[in-house]
């Protein structure tokens, strides 16, 4: 690959030696290794040393200028895991010293593997000139405690501390399972360096790094693309200016984007985002894409500001009561969108939010529920096919400041297919299926009865006429009982009390409590069946299709 100095594979021994640094980036990530991985780890050394082999790490890809400080842009986990190993059976040789156990020959020993694997202390300072350098949120710990093996702090440590920490005492206790002499914590420490070999692929400039680190899958942690974005932001302006106030300010800018947007959930925020204004991108072309259009600092703000501005709207759309919403339609908007569980439409409700006028949003916001009601919740259509239409529309949006819901027209379930879609359809009951049950005869309710119903009102139960349990009473066999009874047509909304009292009772003790109901739906049931079977439901769900093709309707 181009930009590649040099690949080898060597040993921890050969790539540490020499009077090399290694540098782990102040934007890299913070140490994030957990007992699974450091027992993982261990008992690779166990084996390797019970086997007499060697054992292979993956790769390392390092960045360089000057063939005396590299910086680490993948590895940095394994690489500093193995230090803390290191470091924890030097440690169990200076505490043979402590004992006086072979005092000289123990004390040479601990010296020289701290002057070989770690560093040198400063006889003036008593400060360690560390080979390996950790991030800003990490190596003030390291160089502090760590290093000079002092007792480790408790309190006030932030997450990577707290596992560095957990991870050094974690080893020091297997040390001390092994009770050994001052020699054999040696021939450990040489077995750690001579026979845990590294590919190390070392290159000229961060561009490349990256272009490396992508295709590679080594044994530590796996960044998402948003970490791989924080990592080629930060390098831009790191490399690229001059003034360390632009450092700190992305920083700053960047806590503040993942204070907003919860770190789980910034890969998925970045591809709406980026959706917004480009052709549709698939996750895993995310990275490749943004590179290739951020290509200095100033590019880098602009990027960081746009997703401040973006991510307000992505954290709103997912939940209705969110302080952005002061229109109470726009706030029942956002509840379906919810309740419908859509996250298709996402990119461009955030285009249309920050660019068009709030009726049009609003306006926007009502025609993609009804589209998705039709096509993802009656019709079980594939989403996937959603996505260019949205897209295109919020393009559009974007460069024009205007709307033309035209570009969704393909989207559009047709009425006879919706009609047919609806007449056929089931819910099984869960929590969530409930409430789009009570939304959709709430909506019936509305247009018949003129009843305002909202899904997340449990007084309006949901009545299954022919019961959910089985039971012989009723003149349908049981196996037919259980395709139908989860249908709409066997629904009804009824008082929450009335329900309870009629809890499994006959057909023709049901109707009575249904005429006495509010709900239009309970008494067009009492009002118009005298008995209830298979056929009925099948008929009566036929006779709210036809009824629900006027009432989920969008004409422009």
């Amino acid at each position: 690959m181009k930009g590649i100095q040099n690949t080898s594979t060597e040993n921890f021994s050969t790539i540490i030696g020499n009077n090399k640094y290694f540098i782990v980036p102040k934007f890299q990530r913070d140490y994030s290794w957990d007992k699974e991985q450091w027992d993982d780890l261990w008992q690779d050394l166990l084996d390797m040393r019970a086997g007499d082999d060697e054992h292979y790490m993956g790769y390392l890809v390092l960045q360089t200028k000057d063939d005396k400080e590299y910086r680490i842009i993948d590895g940095q986990q394994r690489f500093t895991t193995i230090t803390l190993i290191i470091l924890a059976a030097i440690k169990a040789i200076q505490k043979l010293v402590e004992k006086g156990v072979e005092e000289e020959d123990n004390k040479k020993r601990a010296e020289h593997f701290m002057h070989t694997f770690v560093g040198k202390e400063d006889p003036v300072t008593l400060v360690y000139d560390n080979i390996l350098r950790l991030n800003r949120n990490n190596d003030g710990y390291y160089r502090d405690y760590i290093v000079p093996l002092r007792d480790l702090p408790v309190r006030g440590l932030n997450n990577s501390e707290r596992l560095m920490r957990n991870a050094f005492e974690h080893y020091e206790k297997k040390m001390q399972l092994m009770n050994a002499s001052g020699k054999e914590y040696a021939e450990l420490i040489q077995d750690i360096s001579e026979k845990l070999y590294f590919t190390t692929i070392t290159v000229s400039d961060e561009l490349n790094a990256f272009k490396v680190f992508e295709t590679l899958n080594a044994r530590g942690v796996q960044l998402s693309s948003s970490d791989l974005l924080k990592n080629y932001l930060f390098s831009l302006v790191d490399d690229r200016t001059n003034h360390n106030s632009h450092i700190e300010l992305l920083e700053e800018k960047w806590s503040k984007l993942t204070y907003n947007i919860k770190a789980e959930k910034l890969p998925e925020f970045l591809r709406y985002y980026w959706n917004v204004s480009h052709r549709s991108i698939r996750a895993n072309a995310l990275f490749k894409t943004i590179q290739k259009e951020i290509k200095n600092d100033r590019e880098v703000f602009a990027l960081l500001a746009d997703l401040q501005r973006y991510s307000d709207v992505y954290m709103a759309l997912m939940q209705k009561n969110d302080e952005l919403w002061e229109d109470d339609e726009v706030k029942n908007c956002v509840g379906l969108l919810n309740l419908f569980r859509l996250k298709q439409p996402y990119s461009l409700l955030m285009a249309a939010k920050l660019n068009l006028s709030a009726q049009e949003f609003k306006k926007l916001f009502k025609v993609v529920l009804a589209i998705c009601f039709r096509y993802n919740v009656i019709c079980d259509k594939n989403p996937n096919d959603q996505e260019i239409p949205f897209n295109n529309l919020a393009i559009y949006i974007c460069d024009n400041k205007s709307l033309d819901l035209s570009l969704l027209d393909k989207l559009y379930v047709s009425d006879d297919e919706f009609e047919r879609s609806f007449a056929d359809k089931s819910f099984s009951y869960n929590s969530n299926n409930a409430k789009i049950i009570r939304y959709i005869l709430g909506q019936i309710e509305k247009g018949k009865g003129n009843r305002e119903v909202r899904f997340d009102e449990e007084e309006a139960s949901i009545e299954h006429i022919l019961p959910q349990h089985y039971d012989e009473k009723w003149c349908v066999e049981e196996d037919v009982a259980s395709r139908v009874v989860n249908r709409l047509g066997n629904m009804c909304l009824l008082e929450k009390k009335k329900n309870t009292d009629l809890q499994d009772a006959p057909f023709s003790e049901k109707v009575k409590t249904y005429a006495q109901s509010v709900y239009w739906s309970a008494k067009e049931v009492a009002e118009n069946y005298g008995e209830w079977d298979d056929g009925t439901i099948i008929k009566r769900q036929k006779n709210i299709a036809r009824l629900a093709k006027s009432l989920w309707k969008w004409q422009h």
